[in-house]
């Protein structure tokens, strides 16, 4: 065991998620997106015990006071949060970050306001506007639109969703009568407005940012398309979900770094640390970007908190830079470990605890259903159960 190893022996991480739901919108298959978060738990849970952590899991399911109570009761150093929302709903993202913040513990990934920001995809692009950062012209529609002032094609997305749900090929139009129909089906599907924007014929590229007070780009990632001519190179959310799909069987390459010359390459990365910055990320995220022919790049998302399982993009742009995904892991839950102990230090001695909430339960909880995955407790660190609430 390593001297690092034994020193995070002490250190005591919970890992924070969101136990899949069916959401009451959109469509069935939208669920795949949700349960996914159970591999990256697995994957996170691994790369901190390798690193010699003692690792909790919680899963918040139902009560929040429950789950408040749990969290207390481990005493973590910190929380690697993986909560993506509550009961289905990625509008309840931001309200776990306030929770570590009142109790006192620190957490990784963005604070409350950047993930209350990302998740309206409206508020984004004007952020990134005023900011004077590349982004496609756009409006927002709360219901079918009488007249489109966009350059046709126009891709169709749901306001305040993620993970590319509601996009398939039939998001992207090229008049009103389509445009029309494509808003209405957003607006009945996922009980939100919809967003149109301009569509950037191109290259779809992917930046992932890490850090605190000084984030870093690490290698462009460009997805290879395979798609039939008569359809828009876009990431459906089949490709993104569906395996064996043949929307996932056609987007299922990546490239990184991408193949680009040093110049646009730098001058990308920067956009993405900037749209990081301005956005009030943290710790690491994920910039998307079409590149168009004449190789003006346009920011399509800002991705808070995105994806960090081994799969993922992020992850293979630190491969891309050198890192293991272990070394992605500690960088991440060192940068969250350093602000707790910063705070702990500007407190007064009284309140160097844990602080508890008003409404935390006075009785002994009963046990609830585990949702700790099994684990191999022959590793460096080691797992400490705290079931889902």
């Amino acid at each position: 065991m390593t001297s690092d190893s034994q020193s995070s022996l002490n250190e005591r991480i919970l890992i924070a998620y969101n136990v899949p739901k069916r959401e009451q919108r959109g469509r069935d298959i939208d669920f795949l997106s949700e349960a996914g978060v159970m591999d990256e738990v697995n994957a996170v849970r691994d790369a901190l015990m390798e690193l010699g952590y003692a690792v909790g899991i919680a899963g918040i399911q139902r009560s929040a006071p429950m789950f408040m109570e749990r969290v207390m009761r481990f005493r973590p150093q910190t929380i690697f949060n993986l909560v993506e929302g509550w009961q289905g709903d990625n509008q309840f993202e931001m309200h776990f970050p306030c929770m570590f913040e009142l109790l006192g513990i620190s957490y990784t990934g963005a604070p409350p306001l950047a993930l209350a920001t990302a998740v309206n995809k409206w508020h984004t692009k004007t952020l990134l506007k005023q900011a004077k950062l590349p982004t496609p012209n756009g409006m927002v529609c709360s219901e079918v639109p009488g007249r489109c002032a966009l350059r046709y094609p126009v891709i169709v997305k749901p306001a305040q969703e993620d993970a590319s749900l509601g996009v398939d090929f039939d998001s992207v139009v090229n008049n009103l009568a389509d445009l029309r129909r494509r808003v209405a089906w957003v607006v009945q599907t996922y009980h939100q407005p919809a967003i149109v924007e301009e569509y950037i014929e191109g290259r779809e590229l992917n930046v992932a940012v890490v850090g605190d007070q000084i984030p870093v780009a690490l290698p462009i990632s460009e997805i290879t398309f395979d798609i039939p001519e008569h359809l828009p190179k876009i990431c459906t959310y089949n490709a993104k979900w569906v395996a064996g799909s043949e929307d996932y069987n056609w987007t299922a390459g990546a490239q990184c770094p991408a193949l680009l010359d040093d110049a646009l390459t730098l001058q990308i990365q920067n956009i993405a640390v900037s749209a990081f910055r301005v956005m009030g990320c943290r710790d690491y995220g994920r910039v998307d970007f079409r590149l168009s022919p004449d190789n003006q790049p346009y920011i399509l998302e800002v991705n808070p908190n995105p994806d960090i399982s081994p799969e993922a993009g992020l992850a293979r742009s630190a491969r891309a830079s050198g890192r293991t995904y272990s070394q992605l892991i500690g960088e991440v839950v060192g940068l969250a470990l350093q602000r707790g102990a910063q705070d702990l230090e500007t407190r007064p001695q009284s309140e160097r605890t844990l602080r508890t909430p008003p409404f935390a339960p006075r009785r002994a909880i009963e046990p609830q259903p585990e949702f700790a995955p099994e684990v191999n407790l022959s590793r460096n660190g080691s797992l400490v159960p705290v079931n889902a609430a």
